[in-house]
């Protein structure tokens, strides 16, 4: 596989654009688009054809970097976790971690007030759950998981233990009410919302922000050839770090509102920034 991230001395400067995934380069349903999906990967190998380079930022762990690393046909920098995972192209992983106590915390405030509500984590490879017969079981997009999940045994963690992320499913009419009620609880660990069902808890260190100045700073890329694509809050702390932020136009009105632009898809940012 050939390598996309190969910061040499040139005439011409390096431009970086970072995508988030969900709802982003993998569109939302909802895309007007039916082959929005495949457009955006192929307006991604004509940018990196071009000189120009790619990464990926996303709330996703890193086993997903070799899948999307296969599709494109090249290594790239992955972003995952919100910021709590890295993998470099040169094959480094850098990882920030939260205690395992916010998430036996967490899944037992919610056990025990019988919510309708999942609590999920990473742990010795292992997809750990709160319960198994809580939303969103029962909702078709996400039939196909329940043979990964396992159910935490709460008295047998390690509350001592690292995660790099604890991810909340919760009904879309009850996120942002229970989000505030996280936030209460006032966790080592920053909050913010990955879709319309989800909310994500991560290492006080670590946002996608961050881990892109970081990104930065270790290849000196200049922040002002740096642009970003995402949809939603998590995706904020990058849209704050470059006057070159587009917002995919699906999103939500206050995330939309603290981009720069607002495009219909990645492979519209590419085609601006190449000028097709």
């Amino acid at each position: 596989m050939k390598k996309d991230w190969e910061f040499q001395a040139s005439d011409k400067p390096i431009r970086l654009l970072i995508s988030d995934l969900d709802g982003t380069l993998y569109p939302r349903k909802e895309s007007a688009n039916p082959h929005q999906r495949e457009d955006n990967f192929k307006a991604v190998k004509r940018w990196v054809e071009q000189g120009n380079k790619f990464a990926v930022a996303t709330a996703r762990g890193l086993h997903h970097y070799p899948v999307i690393a296969e599709a494109l046909g090249f290594d790239i920098n992955f972003i995952g976790g919100n910021g709590a995972a890295v993998r470099l192209e040169t094959g480094e992983t850098i990882i920030k971690q939260l205690p395992c106590s916010v998430y036996i915390d967490l899944c037992r405030k919610v056990i025990d007030q019988d919510l309708n509500i999942s609590v999920t984590t990473g742990l010795n490879n292992q997809w750990i759950w709160s319960r198994t017969d809580r939303y969103p079981r029962g909702v078709p997009a996400y039939d196909s998981i329940w043979d990964s999940v396992i159910q935490a045994d709460l008295k047998t963690m390690d509350p001592t233990a690292g995660v790099e992320r604890i991810q909340i499913f919760v009904p879309p009419a009850q996120r942002d009410e229970f989000r505030a009620f996280i936030q209460k609880q006032n966790y080592p660990g920053i909050v913010t919302t990955s879709d319309q069902d989800m909310i994500d808890i991560g290492p006080l260190n670590s946002s996608k922000g961050i881990s892109i100045l970081e990104l930065c700073e270790r290849f000196k890329l200049d922040q002002d050839h740096l642009i970003v694509v995402g949809d939603s809050e998590n995706d904020i702390p990058m849209f704050e770090i470059t006057q070159h932020s587009y917002c995919i136009d699906l999103a939500e009105a206050r995330v939309a509102a603290r981009a720069a632009h607002t495009v219909s898809s990645v492979a519209e940012v590419i085609s601006l920034l190449l000028n097709e």
